[in-house]
């Protein structure tokens, strides 16, 4: 690795001396040509005493030497102002660009946008294990499954709120909590079965959820927990098993 990194540093090096020489060789001989056709003329011009000669050779290449500092002047400042308007301060819009540069990015634009709607999926897609685009939940792309993870743990919340001693035991599976729920508290059985076996089934048999399925199993879950009561006779037996 060192030995790749050296010799890369070498080129480099050997890269920048030959474009050095290159350069300094072509303005050399450039600079030299342009030197030798007025140099010539101006000898001429001297040995014939033709001084006005002199003059006009002079006045030409000055001439030629302003106007090209003018020019290289002009386009360092161009440059400047170009860099120090960057970022702009505002949005550019079409003025700011040339009428062809303008047409151009909008045309882009609406190309961009044209692409972009033809990939957005319908709203009648959807797949398994998670709620299409655009669905009526309000957790999308959250996959059903850990909807129903969480969704489940309401059920010992609600429990546990008729009575501290409902709460499930570290370990117990959500069916034995069930079963234990049906000695004190007053709900659907069924229902609660129902939506306990398809949770089950979700979560453990690998297969992703349809949409019809968690609708439906939101449905169950939402009557089971809507009619859990804790009867006055099992609170009081409660009280007495977690108190007395």
């Amino acid at each position: 690795m060192k030995m790749a990194s050296h010799n890369s540093l070498l080129s480099d090096r050997w890269a920048r001396f030959l474009y050095r020489c290159s350069l300094f060789l072509l303005i050399f001989f450039t600079c030299g040509f342009v030197i030798v056709t007025p140099a010539d003329l101006i000898s001429q011009a001297l040995r014939n005493e033709q001084i006005y000669n002199i003059i006009i050779v002079a006045a030409t290449y000055f001439a030629v030497g302003l106007v090209a500092l003018l020019l290289y002047l002009n386009r360092l400042y161009d440059v400047r102002v170009a860099l120090s308007d960057i970022p702009k301060r505002y949005v550019p819009g079409n003025r700011d660009f040339p009428r062809r540069c303008a047409n151009a990015i909008e045309a882009e634009l609406i190309r961009c946008r044209l692409i972009q709607e033809s990939i957005q999926p319908s709203d009648s897609v959807s797949h398994p294990g998670l709620p299409p685009p655009h669905s009526e939940f309000d957790f999308p792309q959250v996959p059903y499954l850990e909807v129903l993870i969480e969704s489940v743990k309401l059920l010992e919340i609600k429990a546990s709120n008729l009575h501290p001693a409902l709460r499930r035991k570290p370990g117990m599976s959500w069916k034995e909590y069930t079963l234990h729920l049906e000695n004190y508290v007053s709900f659907d059985a069924v229902l609660a079965h129902q939506f306990i076996d398809a949770y089950e089934e979700a979560r453990y048999s690998g297969r992703l959820i349809t949409e019809d399925k968690f609708k439906d199993m939101m449905r169950t879950f939402t009557l089971l927990l809507r009619n859990i009561e804790l009867p006055e006779s099992v609170n009081e037996v409660l009280g007495e098993y977690r108190y007395g």
